[in-house]
C-alpha cells in the first residue's frame, strides 16, 4: 500500500485523487518534504494568486491526513479569518482546518475562496466542501494536531507564491 501523504508528482496526486483524476498543476501546486521535519510532515505549496497558494495548502494538509478520493462532498461550511499578515492567514486558515478535522470530524476537499486586504487586514472568505471522516470506509494518513511555525513561511517570487508548512503529527 503506497503512504497517502509522501507524494511528490502528478502521478501521485492523481493516485491520491482517484485513477481518473486530472490536476492542472498551472494554477497551484503541493509537494511533501520527507527531508525537512524528521518527527512531522512538512510541504511546499504554490499558487499564482495567493488564493490559489491557500487552496493548495489546504490540499496538502488534507492529504497527510486521507485519500482526498475517498471524501465525498456532503458538507458545506463557510469558513471567514481576519490576520495581520498574510502568513498569519495562511496559519489560521490551515489551524482552522484542523480543528475542523478534530471537533466535526469533516475534512474538506473542495474551496472557492477571496482574499482581500481591508484597512490593514487581510480577510479571507472560503466556502468549502468535505466530507465526514470514515475510518472504516477511508484510506487515513497521519493524524495532524497542528500546524507549527517551524520554517513557515510565504513568500512571493517572480509573481507567484509560494509557502512552506510543517504539520505537528
Amino acid at each position: 500500500m503506497r503512504p497517502v501523504f509522501l507524494w511528490q508528482s502528478a502521478e501521485d496526486y492523481a493516485y491520491l485523487l482517484g485513477e481518473k483524476a486530472t490536476v492542472d498543476f498551472m494554477a497551484y501546486s503541493y509537494n511533501y518534504l520527507p527531508d525537512i521535519a524528521i518527527a512531522d510532515v512538512a510541504f511546499e505549496a504554490a499558487g499564482d494568486t495567493p488564493e490559489e497558494l491557500f487552496r493548495a495548502a489546504a490540499l496538502a494538509a488534507a492529504g497527510v491526513m486521507i485519500r482526498l478520493a475517498d471524501i465525498t462532498v456532503t458538507v458545506q461550511k463557510t469558513i471567514t479569518i481576519q490576520a495581520e499578515t498574510l502568513e498569519d492567514l495562511l496559519y489560521q486558515w490551515l489551524s482552522e482546518l484542523i480543528y475542523l478535522k478534530d471537533v466535526e470530524r469533516v475534512i474538506f476537499v473542495e474551496f472557492d475562496l477571496t482574499i482581500k486586504h481591508i484597512a490593514g487586514l487581510f480577510e479571507l472568505a472560503a466556502d468549502c466542501g468535505g466530507g465526514e471522516i470514515d475510518p472504516a470506509g477511508h484510506e487515513l494518513g497521519q493524524d495532524v494536531k497542528a500546524v507549527t511555525y517551524h520554517l513557515f513561511e510565504i513568500k512571493e517570487v517572480d509573481g507567484k507564491f509560494e509557502a512552506r508548512v510543517v504539520l505537528d503529527i
